[in-house]
């Protein structure tokens, strides 16, 4: 049982570090100037993020019902519902960069001087760091709850 839900432990950090990776280099590359190879880049970098927000989800829920806690730990803790409504909160504002990102792919393949307005992207790229500052929440939040605060 320990190694199974060290395991799951490994699986929920390795994605959540490629989850705030993926989130740090688009905001990084929405600085550039937006033209349709950096879209498609940025296309791309958006699927590891959604491919790392599934992961920490299956490997959290993992962690939830087969980890040594045990769900009932979980449930009473008010710091893990404050991480699951961030983690939410996150997902929903990260719909307006996803979206975005496949109009203007989509612009680029049937314009070839496609270029992203300075205005445009800037809005991107708020989003995106309304992301990765509600993010930075998740860590806090979870070590109060691995300490029992609150519960």
């Amino acid at each position: 049982m320990i190694y199974h839900d060290a395991g799951l432990s490994f699986l929920h950090f390795v994605f959540a570090f490629i989850l705030v990776g993926a989130i740090a280099a688009e905001a990084w590359v929405l600085r550039l100037p937006v033209d349709g190879k950096v879209a498609r880049l940025l296309l791309r970098i958006d699927l590891f993020y959604a491919i790392a927000a599934v992961g920490v989800i299956l490997a959290g829920v993992g962690r939830v019902f087969f980890g040594i806690k045990g769900a009932d730990y979980y449930a009473d803790q008010p710091f893990f519902w404050a991480k699951m409504a961030i983690f939410a909160i996150v997902g929903l504002v990260s719909i307006a960069p996803t979206r975005a990102y496949f109009r203007w792919n989509e612009s680029a393949r049937t314009d070839a001087a496609f270029v992203v307005s300075e205005v445009e992207a800037k809005r991107v790229r708020r989003f995106v760091m309304i992301e990765v500052h509600l993010l930075v929440l998740v860590p806090l939040f979870a070590a109060l709850m691995a300490r029992g605060v609150g519960g």
